[in-house]
């Protein structure tokens, strides 16, 4: 009697015991406050602005250091678990060919710094991993970047770093201001500072004369980040409001001030000074630990907004 049978119906339960782990991890991280998320591939590109590239050819990768995808970043978790049910019988035809010890060609990669993105055999890295298999052959395309991506970091430190270097591309500040120390700790916050700089340049060029030159969007730039960020960064210095949130950097506090800022407003029909703001801010929540919990709460929205945009949200 032939074995054939038999394994492909191992195949199917390694499948779903598989897909009921990727469920599982899914309900931990979420629980932890953490990504579970492959990489998206085009993301990285477009905020680190990849386009200098070079062809390594077939090479022996670690499957641990194959973080991300091209395109199928949403049908396994961050340890290349299957996620979806469609799945099933693609995944399982690899499986039964590996554990016959079926040669199958190599996968094909991009590399971005020490990290790797499948670009054709997410199927097999997905089974190779669960298999405990160490290595897997790639034909490999680099991407160059300075930016030092490690396969230990956390989805959503990558997704915060690209994002700050898209930030400092777009605004000019990597080379008019290359001592910048902005650093975000929640992912999709960077376009608030962006969209802060869009509206001083809107105001700013309001306020021009037909005859003279309208101001850039690296212009306003600068004008922001001399001019309303730093001051903002040394009042919330003064009034000691970083020590109350520890967790949290100068420029996380700066957008939730500036958010307070926008509430106080509303509040009281007119433009509130940047002190007040910062005063009732640390009153409100730096001394009051329900409060501080309230806005756990505020940040853990913009996490699933994020997520929400992400994964649910098509992009063009």
């Amino acid at each position: 009697m032939s074995s054939y049978p038999i394994s492909i119906e191992k195949s199917n339960q390694e499948f779903e015991e598989a897909r009921l782990r990727a469920l599982l991890n899914n309900l931990k991280y979420l629980l932890i406050g953490r990504n579970n998320e492959l990489l998206s591939f085009e993301k990285i590109k477009r905020d680190l602005g990849l386009y200098k590239q070079n062809y390594l050819g077939i090479q022996t990768v670690k499957l641990k250091n194959i973080v991300g995808s091209l395109e199928r970043y949403n049908d396994f978790d961050r340890y290349f678990l299957p996620k979806k049910e469609h799945l099933q019988q693609r995944w399982a035809k690899i499986h039964n060919l590996l554990i016959r010890d079926v040669i199958l060609p190599p996968v094909k990669l991009y590399k971005v710094g020490e990290i790797y993105f499948v670009i054709d055999g997410n199927h097999r890295v997905s089974v190779s991993k669960k298999m405990g298999v160490k290595y897997i052959d790639a034909e490999v395309t680099e991407f160059i970047t300075d930016i030092p991506l490690t396969p230990d970091m956390d989805p959503k430190e990558v997704f915060i770093m690209a994002e700050r270097e898209k930030f400092l591309n777009i605004t000019g500040l990597k080379k008019s201001r290359p001592d910048i120390k902005i650093r975000i700790t929640v992912p999709g916050q960077y376009d608030f500072l962006l969209g802060q700089i869009n509206k001083l340049m809107v105001q700013l060029n309001e306020n021009k004369k037909a005859d003279e030159k309208m101001i850039t969007f690296e212009e306003a730039s600068i004008i922001w980040y001399d001019n309303i960020y730093l001051p903002a960064i040394e009042i919330i210095k003064n009034f000691g409001i970083l020590e109350k949130f520890p967790e949290r950097t100068k420029t996380d506090l700066f957008i939730w001030i500036n958010e307070h800022k926008r509430y106080l407003s509303l509040k009281y029909g007119r433009e509130i000074v940047i002190k007040f703001v910062a005063r009732d801010f640390l009153l409100r929540y730096g001394k009051n630990p329900l409060r501080r919990f309230k806005l756990k709460l505020i940040n853990m929205k913009y996490k699933v907004i994020f997520y929400w945009k992400k994964n649910f949200i098509k992009t063009t």
